[in-house]
């Protein structure tokens, strides 16, 4: 068996790639990475098992020889390459709609073509949007950024040429947190800690503290794309989140481990005050459960800090 991760060194990648020789469904598979170093994450590729089978591609998705290549003779996909800062999307709309959306819909045309067994493709509760109910999959989404826009249309084109002969989910994560070796620090979690850690103050809008988000745990995350290729891959969509927490859930967190944070409250000319909470009933009932709170998250990264503490 082969296994291709798309965008294999990114901050769910890194996690994935450590965990797959370790589950029994891929013990003993050739782990192929595809990425392209847009991020610079060559630390991701070390200290990988010494007993698992690697191959790295290096590559863009958006390229058909390069998809070629990848997906020769792989039985799974995880498709995690993407442009994932959402701020930074406003500033390539065009490219990311490219990367998130036309080459993520070639690479599932692709996949079904070669004769690929299972399709993972990782999306992300932000394709909803703001709203005051209660988030099920099948709320109405209202994608506000064009990260948000290109990954809901991506998704909804795949399941449209869903034929059940090939494997698909729809994994909408939460917000991640947490340690991985491909770390990025613009989620709040990590971004507070990295603050916290080097001496500079938190500043929370007065007014947000009770605010909810739907929060993972990076591994977490990876563990539901586990479940997802043993369990799922009946082409729908499915939410997953650790926990829906409050701002201030994540504010306590990080003075509760990084003791001499200085936090500031400021006044916001505007502010959203609608809480953002997101079931995931739907992958519970079908017997996947989280296993990490938001302040084990931080305790980790604490821990990583040590140094600073």
């Amino acid at each position: 068996m082969t296994v291709l991760v798309t965008g294999g060194l990114g901050y769910l990648g890194s996690s994935l790639i450590r965990e797959l020789p370790n589950h029994p469904k891929f013990s003993g598979s050739e782990i192929r990475i595809l990425d392209n170093f847009r991020q610079p994450r060559f630390h991701s590729l070390w200290d990988l098992p010494a007993y698992a089978d690697y191959d790295f591609v290096e590559g863009d998705i958006r390229d058909p020889s390069v998809r070629e290549a990848a997906l020769e003779g792989v039985d799974t996909v995880f498709h995690l390459a993407a442009i994932t800062n959402a701020p930074e999307t406003f500033d390539i709309p065009e490219k990311t709609w490219e990367v998130n959306h036309e080459a993520a819909v070639d690479l599932f045309r692709d996949a079904q073509r070669s004769g690929v067994d299972e399709f993972v493709n990782a999306v992300t509760c932000s394709v909803y949007g703001r709203t005051d109910q209660k988030i099920t999959e099948d709320s109405e989404c209202n994608p506000e950024s064009p990260y948000a826009e290109a990954k809901l249309q991506a998704e909804s084109d795949m399941f449209e040429e869903y034929d059940g002969e090939m494997g698909l989910t729809g994994l909408r994560l939460g917000t991640v947190y947490g340690w991985s070796p491909g770390m990025r620090f613009d989620t709040v979690v990590d971004k507070f800690a990295l603050l916290a850690a080097t001496g500079q103050p938190l500043t929370v809008y007065e007014g947000a503290e009770n605010q909810k988000r739907p929060y993972l745990h990076v591994r977490d995350s990876v563990r539901s794309m586990l479940f997802a290729a043993d369990e799922l891959g009946d082409g729908e969509a499915y939410n997953v989140v650790g926990e829906n927490g409050r701002l201030q859930d994540v504010v306590d967190a990080i003075t509760k481990h990084f003791p001499d944070v200085e936090i500031g409250y400021t006044e916001a000319e505007q502010l959203n005050q609608l809480s953002y909470i997101v079931s995931d009933e739907k992958i519970r009932s079908r017997g996947f459960e989280t296993g990490h709170t938001l302040d084990q998250g931080v305790e980790e990264l604490a821990d990583k800090f040590r140094a600073f503490l």
